[in-house]
């Protein structure tokens, strides 16, 4: 549904040696590979919470109703991307729970989609992801729209028809916070993507480079659905409240802690 750009990397301290040492010898194994993802989740981390790229320590401040970072260090472009992920995720968290407890057409409608009952999927799915993601022009945004592009093509992939993608989710009404998680691995690893794919493309041809970020894709998503736990009902949650941005920033942050290796 979407494709991930490269941009320059943004140098944070110590991710680029353990991506150039992941990806200079040879074939990267999953020992390299693991410590190149775990340092660059541990600077993202740190940009998000901080607007600095040092060692991610505990988090502070939260999201306000607004959409924005409150408390903490500042924060500029890394408070943006916070606020924006955590908006996208208590989005994405209201369509699966509306669709759960009363249908993918009752949902549409709640969206201001409802003009696409009857449509085919793929032009559902496209219409959804609009309304799930912002465009603010900004890296980021571009990021969270590909990361929702994947978990929606995740959550459609055995679904060929509408009443099959309808049948689909309303299956599965106690994993909203497993989707949630799901997504939040996915905006990570479109961000290590953009920002280091300028940095590793130097490094080895085009190919090399392709497998490395799959296998990259693969770790971060066998580790957070593996080790990252499924505790919070979120069935009854109202998903335009404050709590929502909160739970959602919070998954977001249970996600990196995996992927850094801080239980």
């Amino acid at each position: 549904m979407g494709t991930s750009k490269s941009y320059d990397s943004p140098k944070w301290p110590g991710v680029n040696d353990q991506v150039g040492e992941a990806v200079s010898k040879g074939p990267p194994t999953k020992s390299a590979t693991s410590n190149a993802v775990g340092a660059f989740a541990g600077a993202y981390k740190s940009f998000i919470n901080t607007g600095t790229t040092g060692r991610a320590g505990a988090t502070t401040g939260g999201i306000s109703r607004a959409g924005r970072t409150t408390g903490g260090r500042g924060g500029g472009g890394g408070a943006t991307a916070r606020a924006r992920s955590a908006g996208a995720g208590a989005r994405l968290g209201s369509f699966l729970s509306g669709v759960a407890s009363s249908g993918l057409g009752p949902t549409l409608t709640s969206f201001g989609l409802g003009d696409l009952i009857g449509k085919p999927l793929q032009d559902i799915l496209d219409a959804i992801l609009d309304r799930l993601c912002e465009d603010g022009g900004l890296l980021d945004d571009a990021a969270v729209t590909e990361a929702m592009a994947r978990t929606l093509d995740e959550l459609s992939k055995d679904a060929e028809t509408v009443e099959e993608f309808d049948r689909l989710l309303g299956e599965s009404p106690d994993n909203i916070e497993g989707h949630l998680q799901s997504f939040f691995a996915n905006v990570l690893a479109v961000n290590f993507e953009q920002k280091e794919g300028g940095f590793v493309r130097e490094k080895i041809p085009q190919s090399q480079c392709d497998r490395f970020f799959k296998e990259s894709r693969d770790l971060i998503r066998t580790l957070v659905s593996e080790e990252l736990a499924k505790e919070r009902d979120l069935s009854s949650i109202d998903w335009k409240s404050p709590e929502a941005l909160s739970i959602a920033d919070q998954i977001n942050q249970e996600v990196l802690n995996i992927l850094i290796g801080d239980e």
